[in-house]
C-alpha cells in the first residue's frame, strides 16, 4: 500500500496526522538501528555450538535469518515512510495561519487539549480545525 499516492477518507487522514509523531520517532529508531548494523560483521559460531545438530524445519543459517530480519525492517521503514510522506507531500495546502499553527502543534505531538490551552480556544474548535485540515489534505 502506497500512502503517498492513495486517496483516503478524512478519518484515515486524521489517523495519519495523530500518529505522525510516532511514525517519525519510530523511523529515527529504525534508521539508527539499520545504520549501526550495516557493515557490522556476523559472529561465527564456535565451540560446542558449531558442531551441535541444528533444529529441523527452520532456517538454521544465521546469515539467512539476519537477512530475513533486515528485510522485515526494510518493509516497516518503507511503510512508515510512506505514511509520513502522505502528510508531508500535502502540508503546503494549508495556507491559513491558524490552521497551520494547529497542524504543526499536532504534528509535534501536542494533544488537542494542550493545543486549545496554548491558543486559548476551545477543544471542540481544535477538533473542527483538524477536520478542516483533513478535508484540505484529502485528494
Amino acid at each position: 500500500m502506497n500512502y503517498a499516492t492513495e486517496t483516503y477518507t478524512t478519518e484515515k487522514i486524521m489517523d495519519l496526522i495523530n500518529n505522525y509523531p510516532y511514525y517519525i520517532s519510530r523511523l529515527k529508531e529504525l534508521n539508527a538501528q539499520y545504520e549501526s548494523e550495516i557493515g557490522s560483521g556476523m559472529t561465527a559460531q564456535y565451540g560446542i555450538e558449531s558442531v551441535m545438530p541444528k533444529a529441523q524445519g527452520s532456517n538454521s543459517s544465521p546469515v539467512e535469518n539476519d537477512t530475513l530480519r533486515r528485510k522485515k525492517m526494510n518493509k516497516e521503514i518503507s511503510r512508515l515512510e510512506s505514511k509520513a510522506r502522505y502528510i508531508q507531500n500535502r502540508w503546503d495546502r494549508i495556507t491559513d495561519e491558524r490552521m497551520a499553527l494547529v497542524f504543526n502543534l499536532r504534528l509535534n505531538g501536542m494533544t488537542y487539549q494542550n493545543i486549545a490551552c496554548e491558543l486559548d480556544i476551545s477543544s471542540s474548535r481544535i477538533h473542527q480545525i483538524m477536520y478542516e485540515i483533513c478535508k484540505l489534505l484529502q485528494d
